[in-house]
């Protein structure tokens, strides 16, 4: 979305219109177009509300999905792969896109705030870990067509930067905040960290388990609400560990000043001085 936004504003469209109709997420009762379920609105003007003008529907497989995924790669750039180190577009742009045009709903945005404080200890130095598992990982053959990992992240490399990046601030108290699609990465954070270690009630797939935005047995809605939280509540700590995933990706760009570890042992920002405060969602 936030590349058609720039792509529309770079190419004098009156607008972008946003019907996201995948059955993944759609729940009947809440309408067909589930963009509208977490956004304020699906028809964004660039203009003022001018003259009324036709659409021209950007919903063919090439426009659709292009080389990298359609207008993602505007985002990306043209090694998609290496997003966030490399990138087309920078967060702090993105971040206006969101403020202007795609309005994260009131009533998520408060949510998120209200999930926040029931999680985050007052004063903690907040670490987010996301770990996207399950269907991130695609053979080796596919990446003669696409650029995706072909091996897992070991979650212990996961633990080991989380270590580095509390050595480094030295807290006086921390909190480790794991969001994850797999109910193992969760268990495995909590035998490192122990009580440390904080996370939302949301559906994660068990051991070989049915990804989660693929399971037909889980609530459509449910599956998208606990995603946008999760992402909403990475972008409140102090520090986001982070793999290849467009949710953690959305963090960086709903809190553009949040440091982060991307592939985690490279760091890319320098991190908040224990003490100082968090940037909240809301």
């Amino acid at each position: 979305m936030l590349g058609a936004l720039h792509y529309g504003l770079a190419h004098g469209a009156a607008g972008v219109r946003v019907n996201f109709t995948s059955p993944l997420y759609v729940e009947a009762a809440r309408g067909s177009n589930w963009w509208l379920y977490f956004f304020e609105r699906d028809l964004m003007r660039f203009d003022a509300g001018g003259a009324a003008c036709g659409d021209i529907a950007l919903d063919g497989i090439v426009a659709r999905f292009g080389r990298y995924g359609g207008f993602a790669d505007v985002v990306q750039g043209s090694t998609p792969y290496l997003y966030p180190m490399t990138f087309g577009l920078d967060r702090r742009t993105l971040n206006r896109y969101v403020e202007q045009f795609a309005t994260i709903r009131r009533d998520l945005r408060r949510a998120a705030v209200d999930r926040a404080a029931t999680l985050f200890e007052p004063g903690a130095f907040v670490v987010g870990v996301h770990y996207r598992g399950t269907d991130a990982v695609h053979p080796r053959w596919d990446g003669f067509f696409r650029h995706y990992r072909s091996g897992r992240v070991p979650y212990a490399t996961y633990a080991a930067e989380v270590r580095r990046v509390l050595e480094e601030a030295a807290p006086a108290r921390y909190q480790v905040f794991v969001a994850t699609d797999e109910q193992a990465c969760l268990a495995f954070m909590r035998r490192e960290f122990g009580n440390r270690v904080v996370a939302m009630d949301a559906p994660r797939a068990g051991d070989g388990g049915t990804a989660v935005h693929l399971d037909p047995s889980l609530s459509p809605w449910a599956k998208g609400e606990s995603a946008m939280l999760d992402a909403l509540l990475l972008a409140s700590t102090n520090y986001i560990v982070k793999g290849r995933s467009n949710l953690s990706d959305a963090s960086l760009v709903f809190n553009p000043d949040v440091p982060y570890s991307f592939r985690p042992d490279v760091a890319f920002a320098p991190i908040t001085p224990a003490g100082e405060s968090r940037n909240q969602t809301g």
